[in-house]
């Protein structure tokens, strides 16, 4: 699932195509993805209108005109491509919108996990209002973590993981900074310490900024709207690498599954 370094790099790949651009016509294959599509708002809020701004919250993509803002998730496979014509080409192609001069861009997604939606301007969505800070952002402190976290017993992986916590954080990048970071994933959030989620929050935004940096991480579904993929995934530390030893202390990477999802670390490194 792409998670908050890949739409950031979807992000920053979108700006030049559609920011202070017009959105010139827009074609729907189906009216619903995870959710209904509102095809009328979209097409009242977008079409002929310029695209001011592109911005994420979380994971999510919002394409910002005068009225609201087009929303976008890609989901568990969702991908946006840039595409010569309006014409789908790929099987899965559920929508393509135009944009000045001639950037056709088409929103591909096989599982149809993935949202399009619309915010009216001072509205907002109801997909956005539950979600916690971004991870980047300057309101994610160690000191707001510690407190909401205060008699949590769940695990630390699977408190990064809850967007009503923390936005944009998934398996991968979580396994990640807690290597980075020595804490073992099952420790529960509500026992780490002040200094543990000051290591651990700057764990994940260096580990988060590296993988913008990189372009994301390609394990399967990921491109950006060129085609080309994400390469971070050549310098993750744990994910996906069960068995193989571990870059610190060479002892086996270990893999457990939590609520079907796996996770992966290093028994020894991690114990803190």
């Amino acid at each position: 699932m792409p998670e908050l370094p890949e739409v950031e790099t979807l992000r920053r790949a979108l700006l030049p195509l559609v920011e202070n651009r017009t959105c010139l016509e827009m074609r729907f294959f189906r009216t619903d993805l995870r959710f209904p599509i509102p095809v009328d708002e979209i097409r009242q809020g977008l079409i002929g209108q310029n695209v001011a701004s592109v911005t994420r919250v979380g994971k999510y993509l919002l394409l910002n005109a005068s009225g609201g803002a087009m929303l976008l998730h890609l989901g568990m496979s969702g991908r946006v491509t840039e595409r010569p014509s309006m014409e789908p080409v790929e099987k899965h192609t559920h929508a393509v919108f135009r944009f000045s001069p001639a950037t056709c861009l088409h929103f591909i997604d096989p599982r149809r996990f993935g949202a399009i939606g619309w915010a009216p301007r001072g509205a907002g969505h109801k997909l956005l209002s539950h979600l916690g800070p971004d991870p980047l952002s300057p309101e994610a402190t160690a000191r707001h973590f510690k407190e909401r976290a205060r008699n949590c017993r769940a695990p630390v992986k699977a408190f990064l993981m809850d967007s009503k916590r923390l936005s944009g954080v998934g398996n991968i990048y979580a396994c990640e900074a807690l290597f980075a970071a020595a804490i073992a994933p099952t420790r529960h959030a509500g026992k780490l310490s002040l200094a543990d989620w000051e290591r651990l929050l700057e764990a994940l935004r260096d580990t988060l900024n590296n993988s913008i940096a990189a372009g994301g991480t390609t394990l399967k579904d990921f491109f950006n709207p060129s085609g080309d993929a994400g390469y971070y995934a050549i310098d993750l530390a744990v994910y996906g690498r069960a068995n193989q030893p571990c870059r610190r202390c060479q002892a086996p990477i270990s893999r457990v599954v939590h609520s079907g999802r796996s996770t992966f670390y290093c028994r020894h490194c991690q114990k803190r």
